[in-house]
């Protein structure tokens, strides 16, 4: 499982409809529908084909973003998506596959499906303030370790399967830490 961040120019009423949303654009422009490449080189071609004029870096850059995306993004990862109007980041976690639909005015959508979860407090990330901050990508996977863990110990169980024994566990280490004074005691006393 993947976890991705999305930034996304919302305003504030944008924000507060946010989770109703059944779909989540994938920030990919430029391009029609990416279910018919099979490979990078077929996309390669279909750049050059649309900006001629773009030097081969600039194309083989453009490449690797789209295809990042287009074949990065899978079932079961998760979307955060910053609202800071709301003071909240938001969880979507992606149901099923890559999508492609023209809007009314001949426009372009890439886009996923998702379900939402509840949403974190943006507070609680303040140590990872740098990741919630709109960069140069409008979306990338978070490499930190320490905030992938932050927010996917947010998530339900099934995401984290040791989040349902951690007060198990913490009654055990409790028990035996009162199981071991009692035995101290005891040899203190005789």
């Amino acid at each position: 499982m993947s976890i991705w961040l999305l930034h996304l120019p919302l305003t504030a009423e944008e924000e507060a409809h946010l989770t109703g949303r059944t779909h989540l654009p994938l920030p990919i422009e430029d391009v029609p529908d990416l279910s018919l490449m099979m490979r990078p080189v077929e996309c390669r071609h279909l750049l050059q084909a649309l900006h001629p004029e773009e030097p081969p870096e600039a194309i083989s850059r453009r490449l690797e973003r789209i295809w990042r995306l287009y074949t990065g993004v899978h079932a079961e990862d998760i979307i955060a998506v910053p609202l800071p109007a709301r003071g909240e980041l938001a969880l979507a976690e992606v149901t099923g596959k890559y999508q492609y639909q023209v809007g009314e005015g001949g426009e372009d959508h890439h886009r996923v499906p998702v379900t939402w979860h509840r949403p974190i407090l943006l507070r609680r990330f303040r140590k990872f303030k740098e990741l919630l901050v709109p960069g140069g990508e409008k979306m990338h996977e978070i490499a930190s370790a320490p905030a992938r863990i932050a927010i996917r110990d947010t998530l339900p169980h099934r995401y984290n399967r040791f989040a349902r024994w951690k007060w198990l566990l913490a009654l055990f280490f409790l028990l035996g830490m009162l199981r071991a004074l009692h035995r101290l005691a005891m040899t203190l006393y005789q």
